[in-house]
């Protein structure tokens, strides 16, 4: 008899492309025409398209003509553990995009599970700047149950590492995993990756991670995954971590890999037969997926959707 998957039940946020999107930022300019929205939101709908199969539901925030980056919605929140997120404060000119996410993201319930909490902001007025494109998820062990992996330097800076750790604080607190006399770090740690002199915009365009395939990168050399390797070291690996294992190694355009439950991976075609190979004997899925447009604004797959999972917990209890 075939093995039914289960029905999935995490929620995806995204954002439509702007019509604005010509003006988004970007690292350089590639000399090419210039940046389209109506190519840019075609590749959008195409992933989101092939994300939904894999979501219980897709929840998608309206574009923003005043915004041209706001399809990048990861830089507006964090998923945190036990159905919290943090809301980031990113770039001075991106600020006017977290209203709506946040919102989104408040909007979401589960039946027999409840509904999503806000459980800490990164302040202007503390000088607190965070983007969640800096913010990159690996899953721990005995030690340390969830790390988060900060960069800063370029985008996020070390009050806003600490805005995060401040939330997670509070997330375990009101959830009922943190209480007197345990250590914090035995749920969760935040690693601060210096990004100083390196040309990434953001940590998750170097590196990123997945469960049962470990850390993707471009260059087995990356000052980057030197500095992330070096910030987990002593840290436990486990059989799902994979933190010790050798990167994976891919063409620098395809180092971004977006992470669903059911081990899911989300891959740019470039990526995907590598990521194949290190995930096969552990049942990880592969999807190919890829936004060229998006990328000539250092746009990757994680930076276009927020996975807010009812199951993604402190631990078995919490």
């Amino acid at each position: 008899r075939a093995r039914m998957d289960p029905t999935p039940t995490c929620v995806l946020l995204t954002r439509g492309v702007s019509p604005g999107f010509a003006a988004a930022q970007r690292t350089e300019d590639d000399g090419g025409a210039p940046l389209s929205s109506s190519v840019a939101s075609a590749e959008h709908e195409k992933l989101v398209d092939k994300l939904r199969p894999h979501a219980g539901r897709v929840v998608a925030v309206d574009a923003d003509e005043k915004h041209p980056d706001c399809v990048f919605v990861e830089d507006c929140v964090v998923a945190l553990p036990s159905r919290g997120f943090f809301a980031c404060n990113p770039h001075v000119t991106r600020r006017g995009e977290v209203a709506a996410v946040v919102g989104a993201a408040m909007g979401v319930s589960w039946p027999d599970v409840g509904p999503m909490f806000l459980r800490g902001l990164a302040s202007e007025r503390e000088g607190e700047r965070i983007e969640g494109g800096d913010v990159l998820y690996v899953s721990g062990g005995r030690d340390t149950a969830h790390h988060y992996l900060v960069g800063v330097g370029n985008r996020t800076n070390a009050a806003g590492a600490d805005a995060l750790r401040t939330a997670l604080r509070k997330c375990a607190v009101a959830a009922g995993a943190l209480y007197e006399p345990m250590e914090e770090s035995t749920l969760f740690l935040v690693h601060e990756v210096d990004l100083t002199g390196t040309e990434w915009l953001h940590l998750k365009s170097a590196l990123t991670w997945a469960p049962d395939v470990g850390f993707v990168a471009s260059d087995p050399a990356c000052p980057v995954l030197e500095r992330a390797l070096a910030c987990l070291d002593g840290c436990e690996a486990t059989d799902a971590n994979r933190m010790r294992d050798p990167a994976v190694i891919v063409p620098r355009v395809a180092a971004n890999v977006l992470a669903l439950p059911g081990n899911v991976v989300f891959a740019h075609p470039d990526a995907a037969e590598a990521i194949r190979a290190r995930g096969a004997e552990r049942g990880v899925v592969v999807v190919d997926a890829e936004q060229p447009e998006l990328a000539r604004a250092d746009g990757a797959l994680t930076c276009c959707a927020v996975v807010l999972d009812p199951d993604f917990r402190w631990g078995p209890n919490y």
